[in-house]
């Protein structure tokens, strides 16, 4: 019992540090690194343990490897920016109705990174949260995490499923949070996991993150930033209520964008992300892993009229050609 309540008093610690409100300051960095050290030992990740690297292939993506899912922790404002933005739904929530609001985390890895900190700044009696997990590495380490910090009372129930073709059980869910993306929402299920879910929910659903921005960029080797060519998707609400409304389930449809890039050289064309996950919580350009350059793949003759779309076929991505 001593153990598990040292536990979680270092997490509080590392919480409050983590949900600070400046982006940047002395405690975040040393915050997330005690909070990787302490996920890990817990977790008892393994980084030479093959069965621990493999992933998931699916319809709709990749489901990566518990070892790749763990590391995710590391990246400083990444962690900071979705903890945070969980944190204030979650308030915003409680000012709206009385508790206990109910969190669908689909996709938690072997820790459930983001809500560890966010459920001990509230009680069990305001917020509880269903976590879905379809690598079972990854669901049995989770369990020994949530157990380690006696924080059993939070979770509603723990499921090992394909979040993008689950069927809800109810549809009394508050906030959705899914982290499953990579840069340009490619390789990972991500936008498919978010439209199924859409699709079963009502309207007064908050969604984290609220929008992932992919563009058409243009980066030449001295460039210090790229430039915008043309937005290609905003993958928000109103985008997933618009493709479910034109979709049969899991066939699910995205529009053609036709862009003329005039005189951009196709080897300094990329594709570039911007994610705001909740109310001023935004991860620009190379803030994070997600928001690496991802090169524009021609498929077939250049041309300087190109026509971009997104799509699954096991591995997401946008087509150019």
């Amino acid at each position: 019992m001593y153990q598990t309540q040292h536990l979680k008093e270092q997490l509080k610690r590392i919480s409050n540090d983590i949900l600070q409100p400046e982006d940047f300051h002395d405690k975040l960095a040393p915050a997330i690194t005690a909070y990787t050290k302490l996920l890990f030992d817990i977790g008892e990740i393994e980084s030479n343990d093959t069965e621990e690297r493999n992933h998931i292939n699916l319809k709709f993506g990749n489901a990566i490897g518990t070892f790749w899912a763990a590391n995710c922790v590391k990246e400083v404002l990444r962690t900071q920016r979705f903890v945070r933005g969980l944190y204030l739904a979650i308030q915003d929530k409680l000012a709206q109705k009385s508790g206990p609001i109910h969190i669908l985390y689909a996709g938690t890895g072997p820790f459930a990174t983001l809500a560890l900190p966010v459920m001990v700044q509230f009680s069990p009696e305001e917020v509880q949260f269903t976590l879905l997990e379809i690598n079972e590495t990854s669901h049995s380490k989770l369990l020994n995490v949530i157990d380690a910090f006696g924080l059993r009372a939070y979770v509603r129930q723990i499921e090992i499923t394909d979040a993008t073709t689950y069927i809800l059980p109810n549809t009394e869910v508050d906030i959705v949070l899914s982290e499953t993306l990579n840069r340009a929402l490619i390789k990972e299920p991500q936008v498919f996991i978010m439209l199924n879910l859409a699709s079963q929910l009502g309207n007064d659903v908050t969604y984290i993150p609220e929008e992932i921005t992919v563009n058409l960029s243009e980066k030449k080797r001295n460039d210090n930033t790229p430039r915008k060519i043309e937005t290609l998707i905003n993958f928000n609400f109103d985008k997933m209520k618009e493709i479910i409304s034109q979709s049969e389930r899991y066939k699910w449809i995205f529009e053609e964008i036709k862009v003329n890039i005039g005189d951009v050289e196709v080897d300094d064309l990329y594709y570039t992300t911007e994610i705001k996950v909740y109310r001023h919580n935004f991860l620009a350009y190379e803030a994070s892993s997600l928001n690496l350059l991802e090169r524009v793949k021609l498929e077939g003759k250049y041309t300087k009229d190109l026509i971009f779309k997104y799509f699954a076929n096991g591995k997401p991505g946008f087509s150019a050609h």
